[in-house]
């Protein structure tokens, strides 16, 4: 592929965008609309020809903004296209833009089919600014054996990149059964991990699939309940852990349930550092000056008879 030296100007609608190549076309900067409609067009769109006709190669921002304005193209023509070659070049134009994992991973299904997994890790990911051997770039070339159906969610930010160590260990059916989760919400990295490890392990430990266990921790009917999907995924996350660490949520509940006894009113918080493996708790307060300090050290008095401490110091019973 070789960039010519022939400019020209054209009518937006004598040029076709619409190449498997632009794999991040997309919303368009309010800035780049206000810069071309005050300066006008500083930059070339990159154009080819095929079958008589002009396919753009890189700039579609641009071409849409101009097309929106009702003004001509101004083009640079480029030969020798093929498909690896296009989105190279498209990368090299977006080189400025910074990419998420939903970014990269798009990037990514463009060249896998154009490459071997070998030279997507040496070649491609580096040019995303993932470093070859790293985690994440064994997650992002994982998740291209993924279903079309994970993938398309990870694409739209429902799903975090590192979902995939647990969903690669699952069979297809284990994985169907959670689609409904991931469908309509967007989880955080740490949450989402989290419930799929908790379904995976507790479905393997009882011996049963992950349909069954999601259906016994009420997962189900959480979904149809219509919540916002702040709160949706703040329950569907307890209900996974108590499914598949029943003791420590009960643990965690009465802890919870007196600390607040014990705090209420107060600046004073409690907290078990170390998920109960050893009885006692953490307390704090954050204090600025020697008038909160010594309302922190009254209220400690008149909390310290409180006959919740005990609940505190023991959340499993005198006999646990």
């Amino acid at each position: 592929m070789q960039l010519t030296s022939e400019i020209f100007t054209t009518d937006p609608a004598a040029i076709h965008a619409h190449g498997d190549h632009l794999f991040w076309t997309g919303s368009i900067p309010e800035s780049l609309t206000n810069s071309i409609a005050e300066f006008g067009q500083s930059a070339p769109v990159l154009v080819f020809e095929r079958s008589g006709a002009l396919e753009l190669a890189a700039g579609a921002a641009r071409l849409a903004v101009l097309t929106s304005l009702g003004k001509p193209v101004l083009a640079r023509l480029i030969t020798g296209a093929d498909a690896l070659s296009l989105g190279l070049l498209y990368l090299a134009d977006n080189a400025h833009r910074q990419p998420n994992d939903a970014m990269r991973f798009q990037a990514l299904q463009y060249f896998a089919p154009l490459m071997d997994r070998t030279a997507l890790e040496a070649d491609i990911l580096p040019r995303l600014g993932v470093r070859a051997k790293s985690k994440d770039a064994r997650l992002l070339l994982d998740w291209l054996g993924l279903p079309a159906r994970w993938q398309a969610l990870l694409g739209d930010g429902s799903v975090p990149l590192a979902a995939g160590m647990v969903l690669g260990r699952m069979s297809e059916t284990d994985r169907d059964a959670l689609l409904p989760l991931f469908t309509g919400m967007s989880w955080s990295r740490s949450n989402a991990v989290n419930a799929l490890t908790w379904l995976f392990e507790a479905a393997r430990v009882a011996g049963r699939p992950v349909a069954e266990v999601m259906a016994e921790a009420g997962m189900n009917d959480l979904l149809g309940q219509g919540l916002s999907p702040k709160d949706a995924i703040a329950r569907l996350c307890a209900a996974a852990r108590q499914v598949r660490h029943p003791e420590l949520t009960r643990l965690r509940e009465r802890f919870d349930a007196a600390a607040r006894t014990v705090t209420a009113g107060t600046d004073w918080r409690l907290a078990q550092p170390d998920n109960f493996e050893t009885d006692g708790a953490e307390l704090s307060v954050w204090i600025k000056d020697r008038d909160q300090l010594a309302g922190a050290v009254e209220a400690l008095r008149a909390m310290a008879d409180n006959p919740a401490w005990e609940t505190v110091f023991r959340p499993g019973g005198e006999h646990d």
